[in-house]
């Protein structure tokens, strides 16, 4: 089927009252098509057996013709009786043959002489008198009339015996059919004028009868249905008559009053909740199991510069901290994951970026409750937030508080130089008790020991400046040598694992606006993960340069067996781990990664194929660093 058949046939489907119109035109065209045929099939038949009758008449006539001239021997006057019979309009043809099939007598001169012995074989195997529709010589269709002449006892003078010559010849009379086919079509015209009328005047009325009874009924149920789904609670179905659309009708009102009781009670019942929360002077947030926020009250618009009339249906990371993913667990308290795990109540503190970008210090107490929402049961979570902006000052449990929910992000960075210092003390012990005392690898390895403490010192030295505003944490940050501190010290649990560390670093020294020790927890994890990636060794790339004026970009390529695509996804959910070796890892080493790299204004993307390798980039924009290097 064509592209505009498809198109008329969807047209059709499209609507209840194109299918009816269609499948009845489509009836009365099969009955009027079926009734034509019957007709004509009817008519020509009966045509045909008059017009035998007809021939046979004259082919009666004829044959007692030939039998009178035969006794009278009177050839030339059969001759002539056979040449008038010719004549008359109708006939097409007339022959007498003899038994042998030759043509002895014929209204057309140019006939005698002819054989035609199928003819009288067709004769003697009948045995009587048939017709025939067949064409003459030249080419016109005709009714044939073949009449045997059988033998008599009178005529077995000059034809012998009846035994040996059962017949005297074959009488032939041509009629001309297209006089048939010529009425048979101009009845079968007039029979098609007729039904066509016929069959238009009954689905005429048997289209209003439907369009009255069923079309104009239902076109009123789905008109008010579309009001009732548009809001329009008063909108209800005219009712005519007593049949079954009435009483459907009449079902159909008391549902809709139904409808619009309960409407009214659901809106009088959640005017009465969002007043009552609007009472509260706190801030009041419903969140449900997927984060979406489900509820809000006056106060929390307030403390969120949310008007009343915008919509508050949006993840609640996204309405109170404007992130476009769920809040990093191990980075902020987010009451939903913490009370799924246990508890019922929770306190903490946050910093809600209002919709204007500004700050909100604000104290949060959260509890789990099961609630009814969109007609399922869900675990959803209630948040009293009170706004802290206008306090004077924040007391010092509170900032002790805040610093030991990080401690569990920051024992990440903390644990790479202790273990440092582990293996350098070990090595130091095996010198001593080997009795071996180079200075220089001593002093080598004191060093080591030294700079590590000194990176610890650092990480307890972050965690005094986190209680103040994270700008002045930031520094001029030389990333080559973020790199190149982070290689060294891993440089020992490389030669361990047979792995090569290669670093191709951008000459021009480029530097960012960052928190140095943040800086190298993020490359010094991504190269840790590169070493679990390749338990039998391999080839780690570590490459920077500025790609833009405005931007910096850092690169770790291995060499490793990759990730498979299925885990790809999902590398930096929170808790998930798939490391390469066999061990087990905590599950936020690049959801913490993420997390520093994103609130710098960066990227970070990975790139793997099982088998070829893993490639991470991180792409930091000069705007949060030093624009002139």
């Amino acid at each position: 089927m064509s592209v505009s058949g498809h198109a008329l046939l969807a047209w059709f489907s499209a609507r209840l009252r194109r299918k009816l119109l269609l499948a009845m035109a489509a009836a009365a065209v099969a009955a009027a098509l079926i009734l034509l045929l019957l007709f004509v099939l009817l008519y020509r038949a009966e045509l045909e057996r008059e017009r035998g009758a007809a021939s046979m008449q004259v082919n009666l006539l004829l044959q007692a013709a030939l039998e009178n001239a035969m006794l009278k021997r009177d050839v030339p006057g059969l001759q002539q009786v056979v040449t008038r019979m010719g004549e008359q309009a109708a006939i097409r043809g007339v022959m007498i043959l003899n038994p042998a099939g030759e043509v002895r007598f014929a209204a057309e001169p140019a006939r005698l002489g002819q054989r035609m012995p199928e003819l009288v074989d067709r004769a003697l195997a009948r045995g009587t008198a048939m017709d025939e529709l067949a064409q003459s010589a030249d080419g016109i269709d005709v009714l044939r009339s073949i009449n045997p002449v059988h033998n008599k006892p009178a005529c077995a003078v000059c034809h012998g015996p009846v035994e040996s010559h059962p017949v005297n010849g074959v009488l032939v009379v041509d009629y001309d059919a297209s006089t048939l086919r010529d009425k048979a079509r101009t009845s079968a015209a007039w029979m098609a004028l007729a039904g066509a009328g016929v069959m238009l005047l009954l689905t005429a009325v048997g289209w209003r009868a439907i369009q009255r009874s069923v079309l104009d009924p239902l076109a009123s149920l789905l008109g008010v249905s579309s009001k009732l789904g548009a809001g329009d609670m008063g909108a209800r179905v005219p009712i005519k008559g007593s049949d079954e659309f009435a009483q459907l009708g009449v079902t159909f009102n008391r549902m809709a009053d139904s409808l619009a009781e309960a409407m009214r009670a659901s809106e009088l019942q959640r005017r009465f909740l969002q007043q009552l929360v609007d009472g509260l002077p706190d801030g009041i947030r419903v969140i449900d199991s997927r984060y979406r926020v489900v509820l809000v009250n006056a106060a929390y618009r307030r403390q969120q510069g949310i008007g009343r009339g915008e919509t508050v249906d949006v993840p609640c990371y996204a309405s109170s901290h404007q992130r476009k993913q769920p809040c990093v667990p191990t980075m902020v308290v987010c009451p939903l994951s913490e009370l799924r795990q246990a508890g019922d109540t929770l306190k903490c503190n946050h910093v809600h970026v209002r919709a204007d970008g500004g700050n909100l210090p604000v104290e949060v107490h959260a509890s789990m409750v099961e609630l009814q929402h969109n007609g399922a049961s869900d675990l959803c979570v209630v948040e009293s937030i009170r706004d802290l902006s206008q306090v004077s000052e924040v007391s010092q449990q509170q900032r002790l508080s805040e610093l030991g929910l990080l401690a569990a992000g920051i024992a990440h960075e903390i644990h790479n130089p202790l273990g440092s210092i582990r293996l350098a003390v070990q090595s130091l012990l095996r010198e001593v008790d080997q009795q071996r005392s180079d200075p220089a690898e001593m002093a080598e390895y004191l060093r080591l020991v030294d700079d590590q403490i000194d990176k610890c010192i650092e990480v307890t030295r972050r965690l005094l400046l986190l209680s103040r505003h994270p700008d002045s944490r930031k520094a001029l940050v030389d990333i080559n040598e973020a790199v190149s501190d982070s290689v060294h010290l891993l440089a020992y649990d490389a030669g361990l694992r047979n792995i090569s560390q290669q670093t191709v670093l951008d000459p021009a020294r480029p530097r960012i606006l960052a928190d140095q020790a943040e800086l190298r927890m993020v490359i010094l994890n991504l190269l840790q993960n590169a070493h679990h990636a390749m338990p039998e060794g391999g080839e780690i790339t570590i490459t920077t340069r500025s790609i833009a004026p405005d931007s910096v970009q850092i690169s770790v390529v291995d060499n490793g067996g990759g990730i498979v695509p299925e885990t790809l996804p999902h590398i930096f959910d929170p808790f998930f781990s798939r490391r390469a070796d066999g061990q087990a890892g905590t599950g936020l080493g690049l959801t913490i990664c993420k997390s520093i790299v994103e609130r710098y204004g960066g990227t970070i993307a990975v790139e793997s194929r099982p088998g070829a390798g893993t490639t991470f980039t991180i792409n930091l924009p000069r705007e949060h660093g030093d624009q002139a290097r």
